[in-house]
């Protein structure tokens, strides 16, 4: 394991650092942002609306003060409310605030805060809304392709001094003005009182708490929080508390590597024995991102099957409604489905990926097993929508094994 000593920044030390180190990964960090329970609406700083840019699920936005809020503490409850009814909330630590990296919700607090200290006329455009339309270009940009946003982070100062220079270049000097009152605010209320960093090695620093917010299997927002102090690692689902699991005795090398992987794996990263599994292999987090192209996993998959066995699995298909496979017919992951999670687990320990050889036979022993798993009582129950897709996939083996049998 490598030595851990702790160092302190200020935020301006801090800010120096990661504008030196732009390659660390440091823009993934978060800070206090935890889940509450949604139970108590008082206190309301400010409400918005808001649209999620991975789903296009919109949300109806509430800050106030957290019942422990004090001068030395401001903590702001935010809660986000779906059309469904369903409510995330957070709660987050204005102190700890880095514009420099920040999510949608802790901007949304911040921005709430200032209005509250600024004492903001009744009627007046709130600054999370002058924010957002001034950075809205940006905002759709640094959106595309990400596959969660509730937990993005984003450089917010960095995208309106980037827009207060393009009306500059265009002489529309009122929109310069929005943005130096705009940069005014995040430096005045965006800026960490210190920030505390472990030394890893001789030249890396990390900040103490890390965490990837991801788009879990209940469609809601879990998170993987990596400490560093008592290595271990912990999977938080706030709608299916079966689902969660902690690993201990992580080694900061495996902490390094999990931390890799970002949330472009979050529908595997819920299931520990795949955590276990990658930490304990030789492939790095690119390797696997680089395997993991679901076009081609189907292309290559449809090559190897023999002919009978196509026509089965076609049959079995169009009767089910899903395939098996979890992907849809532009290349995109729908769910993890029992293939694509053999697959992984055949890229980590560096097998074959032919899962279902090339024979009737084999086919006919892979979705017996895929089958099994299936059925086994034990396995996590879900949300109506991911239970409907595992339900088809079921339906989908039964028939195939049928027809091969």
């Amino acid at each position: 394991m490598s030595r851990v000593n702790n160092i302190t920044f200020s935020y301006q030390e801090y800010k120096a650092y990661i504008k030196n180190n732009k390659e660390s990964g440091l823009g993934n960090r978060t800070y206090s942002m935890v889940p509450g329970n949604a139970a108590k609406d008082e206190r309301i700083l400010a409400s918005a609306s808001f649209k999620d840019a991975r789903t296009g699920a919109s949300y109806g936005l509430s800050a106030a003060y957290d019942d422990n809020f004090s001068a030395d503490s401001p903590l702001i409850k935010v809660i986000a409310e779906s059309a469904d009814q369903r409510k995330y909330e957070f709660i987050i630590n204005i102190d700890e605030i880095d514009v420099n990296a920040a999510s949608d919700m802790e901007m949304f607090a911040l921005c709430s805060y200032a209005d509250a200290h600024k004492k903001k006329t009744e009627g007046a455009k709130s600054s999370w809304d002058t924010l957002n339309a001034y950075v809205q270009d940006a905002l759709s940009e640094a959106a595309s392709g990400q596959p969660e946003s509730f937990g993005q982070k984003r450089d917010w100062l960095m995208m309106v001094e980037e827009e207060k220079r393009t009306c500059m270049e265009s002489k529309l000097y009122g929109q310069v003005a929005d943005g130096n009152k705009l940069i005014y605010l995040l430096e005045l209320y965006g800026m960490p009182k210190e920030v505390e960093m472990h030394r890893i090695g001789e030249n890396t620093l990390v900040p103490e708490d890390n965490v990837i917010y991801m788009m879990d299997l209940d469609a809601g927002y879990a998170q993987m929080l990596f400490d560093r102090r008592k290595g271990e690692i912990t999977y938080v689902n706030h709608l299916n508390e079966s689902a969660c699991w902690s690993m201990e005795e992580v080694s900061q090398e495996m902490l390094e590597k999990a931390l890799s992987l970002g949330s472009k794996f979050a529908f595997y990263m819920s299931d520990r024995s795949f955590m276990e599994s990658y930490l304990n292999s030789d492939k790095s987090a690119d390797e696997l991102k680089a395997a993991m192209d679901y076009k081609t996993i189907r292309s290559e998959f449809w090559k190897q099957l023999p002919e009978p066995v196509r026509q089965a699995w076609e049959k079995a298909a169009e009767e089910a409604g899903t395939d098996g496979l979890g992907i849809d017919e532009q290349g995109v992951l729908q769910y993890p489905s029992e293939y694509l999670k053999q697959y992984l687990s055949a890229v980590i320990s560096g097998a074959s990926t032919g899962l279902c050889g090339d024979t009737v036979e084999s086919v006919l022993e892979f979705a017996k097993r895929a089958l099994s798993h299936l059925e086994d009582a034990k396995q996590p129950k879900y949300n109506v929508t991911l239970q409907a897709f595992k339900d088809k996939e079921m339906e989908f083996y039964q028939k195939l094994v049928g027809y091969l049998a």
